[in-house]
């Protein structure tokens, strides 16, 4: 009789470890290491904060799908430490000059520990995102007790941009294919862009209405509609949730007493 049982439980022995963690401990995860880097003034700490969202993300075996969202990063990191290596309002201390123009401690410090938030939000997002599945997320929240509306207006905000992109990314095939949109520089890249937001906007925006109808037509909307089991086996659900949430309220209590202190 426990044949089954003893079956499932070897398949999760040999699951990775994101297989056998929750969605919804795996969104606390990303947003205790977001709240963790803005709880943090220290470079150092920013720094290690990075290093341990990168090893989970590498762990994970989800580090290729975050490449694309690093490199944008990176370009705009780059783009704040200039500004505020130059025009950041508390710059005293002179670190460098290159061909006449000075860079400041200050600034670049701020730069840098900004650009060490936005690295942690991104690491710690494309974990979430390519660790879950829409139908993992949506199935989880049913059996969880949410409605099924809920449900489906979350999973419709968390996916669009990854939707948006693989629209876009049709679209440029499309236009490649036709021996268009030959993009060389930056600003090409940036020129080609432009033209499509809205078409793209307005396709994901009908995809999505699109989806709604399908869904209402099958019933998605019945009273006596009931959510199947799933068949994942997920470890220590409630201690993660309840852990993971003390942390949060504790992180969030604790920045807002160190911004209070200021004005006290």
């Amino acid at each position: 009789m426990n044949e089954p049982n003893s079956i499932l439980q070897g398949s999760v022995a040999h699951r990775g470890w994101t297989s056998v963690v929750d969605p919804v401990t795996k969104l606390l995860m990303a947003l205790d290491l977001a709240l963790l880097s803005f709880c943090f003034t220290n470079l150092l700490v920013e720094v290690a904060l990075v290093f341990v969202a990168l090893v989970i993300l590498l762990i994970s075996k989800a580090g290729k799908s975050a490449v694309h969202a690093i490199e944008f990063s990176s370009f705009l990191i780059f783009t704040m430490l200039i500004i505020q290596g130059l025009f950041y309002s508390h710059n005293q201390t002179l670190l460098v000059s290159v061909v006449g123009i000075r860079f400041y401690q200050e600034g670049l410090l701020y730069a840098a520990t900004m650009g060490c938030r936005i690295f942690v939000i991104i690491l710690a997002t494309s974990f979430f995102m390519t660790t879950t599945t829409v139908s993992e997320n949506s199935k989880y929240l049913e059996q969880v007790g949410l409605s099924y509306k809920a449900v489906y207006v979350l999973m419709s905000v968390c996916y669009i941009l990854p939707e948006m992109m693989a629209n876009m990314k049709k679209i440029q095939m499309a236009q490649r294919a036709r021996g268009i949109n030959q993009q060389k520089t930056i600003l090409e890249k940036i020129k080609s862009i432009l033209p499509v937001l809205v078409p793209l906007v307005i396709k994901t925006l009908d995809q999505s209405m699109e989806r709604s109808i399908a869904l209402r037509l099958r019933g998605f909307n019945s009273p006596h509609r009931v959510a199947l089991k799933s068949a994942n086996l997920y470890r220590h659900e409630m201690v993660n949730h309840r852990s993971l949430s003390l942390l949060a309220i504790i992180l969030i209590g604790w920045k807002l007493w160190i911004i209070g202190s200021k004005f006290i």
